[in-house]
């Protein structure tokens, strides 16, 4: 409570007298996330189907293999049809590294997929059941978080990459998904999400020196060194 209080205060003097890099305020520069371009799918080139995850009679999300090769990919069905989206993963990894989930994100309903490409290389396809599959599939690099970062009960995407990490955030602007990239935005060497239960991000703009940042209207802004 005392955190987000401090949080709250520099913001609203942030506000009325005027923000700038050195009051370590950053705002954060966003482009728009383009859709996956999905290719329709001949049930009978699937192998053996993974896993699978049914929302309601005319739409489910599964992982497979073909008769090419051992890769597991992602497939969907919508109203009749199927559609390839991607690879998503590796074989013989782990099971917590990947699967199918439902869960929100952006307000809307959303199937994640994911999985692990290779080494310190994961990744998630979100596909948001409610539009056409066409323009509702997104793939992102990283491991994913889906976290209400702007507290609207709105869940937003936070994907890291990278043994120096590299992190991006996916928010909903104007009813189109955008991103963007934290390190290059304001200029860091390293970011990541510390601490998801406080929202908090530790930023290395020079080694040995850890910082830490909150994400408030499309801004990174320093955490205040002394509690109130």
């Amino acid at each position: 409570m005392k955190f987000r209080l401090l949080i709250i205060i520099s913001t609203l003097a942030c506000l009325l007298n005027g923000c700038s890099k050195e009051d370590n305020i950053y705002p954060l520069e966003f482009s728009q996330v383009n859709n996956v371009k999905i290719e329709d799918l001949e049930l009978g080139n699937i192998n053996k189907i993974i896993e699978e995850k049914v929302i309601d009679k005319d739409l489910s999300a599964f992982i497979f293999t073909d008769n090419e090769n051992s890769k597991f990919k992602g497939g969907i069905n919508f109203n009749g049809n199927s559609y390839y989206i991607g690879q998503v993963s590796m074989e013989n990894v782990s099971e917590d590294l990947m699967g199918i989930e439902e869960l929100h994100v952006f307000g809307r309903k959303a199937v994640k997929i994911y999985g692990v490409l290779g080494a310190n290389y994961a990744q998630a396809f979100y596909w948001f059941v409610e539009g056409k599959p066409e323009e509702s599939i997104i793939q992102i690099d990283g491991n994913t978080v889906e976290i209400d970062l702007d507290n609207d009960d709105k869940s937003e995407v936070v994907a890291t990459t990278g043994t120096i990490p590299e992190t991006r955030i996916y928010m909903l602007e104007e009813d189109k998904i955008v991103i963007s990239d934290v390190n290059k935005s304001i200029g860091a060497k390293s970011v990541i999400l510390q601490d998801k239960d406080e929202k908090l991000f530790e930023v290395y703009f020079k080694p040995g020196k850890p910082e830490q940042y909150v994400f408030n209207k499309s801004s990174f802004i320093k955490k205040l060194i002394k509690e109130i």
